[in-house]
């Protein structure tokens, strides 16, 4: 069987290999000049391996378990980061803590489920806690998702508990990135860059994906590029209720800021409750603090309120007045959006209201011959690494059970 996948992401990647694993003809097609896709790694400071940073998706939780057998398959070890993602100290005006947050994210899921159909700011307003540790609740939850809490559902941001619990994390050493690397050099020239499908057909037989340059056939295909992207792709025979559940997913957005250290740091986890952004320090495979500050923003408010479109400047004096125990080199800062990519189109996939029950089978649901991975198709693992990692290996099984 010969399949064109379309995507070169952690999900296509992972659904090619295991179709190559099964000694199945694969082509993978892939718009970039590079693979991983909202995965990117690059050094801060060319030719300084220590200032290595994540320009997408960074941290390595608990219960990525498949990320990690493909990591001890490709011989790539996990760097621990000391600081927890779970554990940020709010900073804001009036002053709490991360305590008096995780209280209220210990009596957000009980609530949520009273009321389903209501916004998570809704939820909370309803919370017997601490007007400002409320806030800076829901400065967190928006940032998370790249969605405002305004338009958040509440039903659908799950179990928040264990997000306020100190646990350790991760990130691939020597650069998330690797992992796709290591996957697309075991499909060596299969994988082809610079070649964007702008169509696919079908018929009964065959699926023919319309590239700038070419038109290839196969069998079938496997999708996985961003949720937000395919609207933008003509692709033969997806159900009008499928089309329809793609409409209903939220669109998340958010930023990332790297800036270097110029003294060494400790490993910390900040938060600016007004701003919308959260700032981290950690180290990595040496066991020292990298020598870069990190920073992730969200919503499109939040994004607005920092200038992200005018560069990184603004964001960086932010930074500033939040860090001021950190000595920063400002005028190198590094800044990475995604909204505005046109290969990405979003940061990652968001529940907000308007969701209806289904939409997660929907999302994932095939149209004829063409199956469909991607982190907006792995249910309660939307948005993670793990998520596009699963719902590659799933496209395939599926492929491959039909």
């Amino acid at each position: 069987m010969r399949v064109l996948v379309v995507g070169a992401g952690f999900a296509g990647l992972r659904a090619a290999s295991d179709l190559v694993a099964r000694g199945h003809d694969v082509v993978v097609l892939e718009a970039r000049d590079r693979v991983g896709g909202r995965v990117w790694s690059q050094e801060l400071v060319p030719g300084d391996p220590r200032t290595v940073v994540e320009r997408g998706a960074e941290f390595v939780l608990d219960g990525y378990a498949l990320l990690r057998e493909t990591l001890a398959d490709l011989g790539l070890a996990l760097a621990d980061t000391t600081m927890s993602y779970y554990e940020r100290q709010p900073v804001g005006e009036p002053a709490t803590s991360h305590a008096a947050m995780a209280a209220v994210a210990r009596c957000f899921p009980e609530a949520a489920a009273a009321a389903p159909d209501r916004s998570a700011a809704e939820v909370v307003a309803g919370i017997d806690a601490d007007p400002a540790a409320r806030a800076a609740f829901l400065s967190r939850l928006s940032v998370t998702s790249g969605v405002d809490a305004r338009f958040l559902s509440a039903s659908a941001a799950g179990d928040v508990t264990g997000a306020f619990v100190r646990k350790p994390s991760w990130r691939v050493a020597g650069g998330n990135q690797r992992l796709a690397e290591g996957l697309a050099s075991r499909l060596g020239s299969r994988v082809h860059l610079r070649a964007p499908v702008r169509e696919l057909r079908q018929d009964a037989g065959s699926v023919t994906a319309v590239t700038d340059g070419a038109e290839l056939s196969g069998d079938a295909a496997v999708v996985a590029v961003p949720l937000a992207v395919l609207p933008t792709m003509t692709i033969a025979a997806v159900p009008d209720q499928v089309r329809a559940a793609w409409g209903r997913v939220g669109i998340g957005h958010n930023a990332k800021l790297h800036v270097p250290l110029s003294a060494p740091a400790p490993p910390s986890a900040v938060q600016s409750v007004e701003h919308r952004f959260w700032t981290w320090t950690a180290t990595d495979v040496t066991g020292q603090v990298q020598p870069v500050l990190h920073a992730f923003a969200g919503t499109e408010e939040g994004l607005s309120a920092l200038s992200v479109a005018a560069g990184p400047r603004r964001w960086a004096d932010r930074v500033l007045e939040l860090r001021p125990d950190l000595v920063l080199d400002v005028d190198r800062a590094l800044l990475t959006t995604w909204n505005d990519d046109p290969w990405a189109r979003e940061s990652y996939s968001a529940d907000v209201l308007g969701a209806r029950q289904g939409d997660h089978e929907l999302l994932a649901q095939a149209a004829g011959r063409v199956h469909f991975a991607g982190e907006h198709t792995a249910g309660p693992l939307a948005g993670l690494m793990e998520g596009a990692l699963r719902s590659g290996r799933r496209a395939a099984a599926e492929l491959l059970s039909r």
